[in-house]
């Protein structure tokens, strides 16, 4: 019966032909000094004869999948396994061995069967049993042709070891498997059991360490002891003379070796070469989140949007940071997001990225009108519920309860919004080539941006249009003008209440606030008000614009001249394309009218939550827990009933102090991985809106400067949102620090026909009031009017 089976300690390193690969390595591990848990091989000599005794010798591949797990397993073979078996104490670990596996030109990974936490002898039977069978599943039978490898003496052992009751496992390779690099090691790891990472079910921690000092070059923190991890890779590779693919367990503080395989397939070593650290272009996320989000903000949807988003990417096979190195705390309740620098696939995306297509497919196609449809029906019909609910008749419970409802319903919307947006942006990208093909390039981006996508129908142009409309009527009556021209906007309404026009103009701002009084003043929060708890802000939009000149006709004429452009373009050309870019162009119309009415909806609802919170933090203030009620967005939602009310008011204090530190300079994205300027004496950023214009520079700081903007003045910001667009229809050009070529500014930007320079980091740092300045937006300048006309006359 002895050569049935081995036990571990005295399995020799050249004897796969009787305990296979696996087996094979194990006791190459055991004899250089490794920790490896106990246990036996049953060896090739019991597939052999069991095979024998039943007459499944030299049958097909299919039958003997079939077969072998129903046949009993011959007496004296079964009789060697309980003998082995009976000298380990509780559940095992039940593993193939084949002799054509842990190879170094073929690895056979994933191909035979494991089976874990197998407890009794005829359990233990049964699996060893189902082991031999997977030698010959379909897919072991096809990775074997594939490789040619002949199957007439081909033979499965068997590996069964003591089940370790793992904290942690994974995998450790000693070299990088994807970029090649030899001084890297590559760690897979998740707690507990570590059959799920490696089969490709879950996805794990990943993390690359520079081999030589165990210093963590990327990924996750959160594995234990990995020094001692790279260590003992170290160690067996110099064993075993080659790269390694090693599985481990972790317990008690203990690591263990399950399995040690030459690393098969592995790249290259790359070329030694200096590595510059890249730095690119964050400036839509400066754009939308110009200064920290507050505590509220990161566990309402902050911290809930990216962990889904780095689920999605580890499901998919490629490694990730975690969020806690995603989401980085850089003082009390002040956060950065600190994005990938590098993706990196792991093993699994063999597998990952093919079943995360067909989701991302269906996510792609997601229909505008349907999306529209499913969002009415649920979140705006749950935000309108809620705002009109009497709050005060919920306890604090319900108005938490409301608030995670809110959340919910935005959560479970939000990816099919981004992936009904890219087909419109293809649509764009593709009837530009092609306008430009038929009028030129030049005339393409008047034509198309100035033109064709003006008066796009959605809730920005909605709420340009009515705020224009109540500006024209200002402008129009000398009364009322004379109120705006005389007060400050903080002062505006307490004048118009005085007379009958200026009530029934009040009214008009009233109904505007409204309507689209959600709308952000400057970031995703709920901590700052919206549009429809400043008023004073439309006022200064009425003010400035209606002490402008009256716009040069709207976006519908300009819509219209843009259709009767393109009605006449001639050529065979012309004839051809016209058809296909008027289509294109409803598809980028009907997307870009999504991408607004779908943002609103977003900050709707943020606008709505707040009300709830404010709600909370005027109880807290009742019961002297909070000095203010906006106070309570210094907490997070869990804080809210889990602080003790006695350390409220010491964190908001704290977390107060660290905001007002951080907002000097700060970036939602750390500085050191931004594009910086490559001259900080000179004004540069992204084309954004093609065109030329020359004007005094206006840096308007905030949404409480709106009505310093004059007609004709170039406007300068450090970020914008829809809210700033009405006084695009002021300005002679846009320059932004932050934001980029797809930001609303843009976008706005090139429906007016105005030059458009965004993302500058130093704009506003660099230019002050009244510089006479020529915005070039294709080129992506700004410069001093003086050198650029002293620059055309030495010319």
């Amino acid at each position: 019966m002895a050569d049935y089976t081995l036990p571990l300690p005295r399995v020799g390193p050249r004897e796969i032909a009787l305990v296979g690969g696996k087996g094979a390595g194990l006791g190459a591990l055991i004899d250089g000094g490794f920790p490896v848990p106990d246990g036996f091989v049953v060896t090739t000599a019991a597939y052999r004869d069991f095979l024998d005794a039943t007459g499944l010798a030299g049958r097909p591949a299919a039958e003997l999948h079939e077969r072998i797990p129903q046949v009993p397993v011959p007496e004296r073979v079964a009789a060697a396994v309980l003998a082995a078996y009976a000298g380990i104490d509780g559940p095992v670990a039940v593993r193939s061995s084949g002799t054509a596996e842990d190879l170094a030109d073929a690895s056979f990974a994933g191909q035979h069967d494991t089976y874990l936490g197998v407890d009794g002898g005829q359990a233990v039977l049964d699996a060893v049993r189902d082991c031999w069978a997977s030698l010959w599943t379909p897919r072991a039978v096809a990775y074997r042709e594939r490789q040619g490898w002949d199957e007439s003496e081909l033979a499965l052992a068997v590996v069964v070891q003591e089940m370790v009751d793992a904290e942690w496992a994974g995998v450790l390779f000693t070299a990088d498997p994807v970029s090649g690099r030899r001084d890297h090691v590559v760690i897979e790891a998740v707690r507990g059991l570590g059959e799920d990472l490696v089969s490709g079910t879950v996805s794990g921690e990943h993390v690359v360490l520079d081999k030589s000092t165990a210093r963590r070059v990327s990924g996750s923190a959160s594995v234990p002891d990995t020094d001692e991890l790279v260590r003992l890779g170290r160690e067996v590779e110099s064993a075993f003379g080659c790269p390694q693919d090693i599985e481990w367990t972790r317990a008690a503080g203990r690591f263990q070796l399950v399995q040690a395989r030459p690393l098969t397939a592995l790249p290259a070593e790359p070329a030694r070469q200096e590595r510059k650290r890249e730095r690119r272009d964050y400036g839509m996320a400066a754009d939308h989140m110009p200064f920290p989000p507050f505590p509220m903000d990161n566990s309402l949807f902050m911290r809930p949007t990216l962990r889904a988003i780095i689920g999605a990417i580890r499901t998919a096979g490629v490694a990730t940071p975690t969020l806690d190195e995603t989401v980085v705390e850089i003082d009390d309740g002040v956060i950065q997001v600190v994005p990938p620098q590098r993706l990196r696939l792991t093993p699994r995306a063999v597998t990952g990225i093919p079943r995360a297509v067909p989701p991302l497919v269906r996510l792609l196609r997601t229909s505008t009108t349907a999306w529209r449809e499913r969002s009415e029906a649920t979140l705006v019909a749950l935000c309108r519920r809620v705002d009109s609910a009497e709050l005060a008749a919920l306890s604090d419970a319900e108005l938490l309860e409301q608030v995670d409802a809110l959340m919910s319903t935005l959560g479970s919307l939000m990816p099919s919004r981004f992936g009904a947006v890219p087909r419109g942006v293809l649509a764009g990208a593709v009837a530009e080539r092609l306008l430009a093909a038929v009028v030129g390039s030049r005339e393409q981006a008047d034509l198309l941006h100035a033109g064709l996508m003006s008066a796009v129908p959605c809730v920005t142009t909605e709420a340009n249009t009515t705020i224009a409309r109540i500006a024209a009527t200002v402008r129009a009556d000398p009364e009322l003008l004379a109120v705006y021209r005389e007060e400050p906007a903080t002062q505006v309404a307490g004048r118009l209440r005085e007379t009958e026009s200026g009530r029934a103009l009040l009214a008009d701002v009233e109904a505007y606030l409204r309507e689209f009084g959600f709308r952000e003043m400057s970031i995703f929060t709920v901590g700052l008000p919206p549009l429809r708890e400043t008023p004073e802000v439309a006022h200064g939009l009425i003010k400035g614009l209606a002490q402008g000149p009256p716009a040069d006709g709207d976006g519908a004429d300009r819509l219209a001249r843009g259709r009767a452009g393109l009605r006449g373009a001639r050529g065979l050309r012309a004839r051809l394309l016209t058809p296909v870019i008027r289509r294109l162009i409803e598809v980028e119309r009907r997307t870009a009218g999504f991408r607004e009415d779908s943002h609103y909806q977003l900050v709707m609802t943020l606008a709505v939550a707040r009300r709830v919170v404010l709600e909370l933090g005027r109880r807290f203030v009742e019961r002297d827990v909070l000095d203010a009620a906006e106070d309570i967005a210094y907490l997070e939602r869990g804080e809210v009933t889990e602080l003790p009310t006695a350390a409220i008011r010491g964190v908001v204090a704290r977390r107060k102090a660290a905001r007002r530190a951080a907002l000097p300079g700060y970036t939602i994205v750390p500085a050191r991985l931004q594009t910086e300027p490559d001259d900080d004496s000179r004004v540069r950023g992204t084309p954004a809106s093609r065109g030329t214009a020359t004007g005094p520079v206006r840096i308007v700081h905030d949404e409480s400067e709106f009505a310093t903007l004059q007609g004709g003045e170039v406007l300068v910001c450090p970020y914008t949102n829809p809210t700033w667009t009405p006084l695009f229809a002021l300005a002679a050009a846009v320059v932004v620090d932050a934001g980029g070529a797809a930001s609303h500014a843009a976008i706005v930007a090139r429906e007016h026909g105005i030059p458009a320079v965004m993302g500058t980091v130093n704009g506003t740092r660099m230019l002050s009031d009244g510089q006479r300045v020529v915005v070039d937006g294709g080129a992506g300048t700004v410069e001093l009017a003086g050198a650029v006309e002293l620059a055309g006359a030495v010319e």
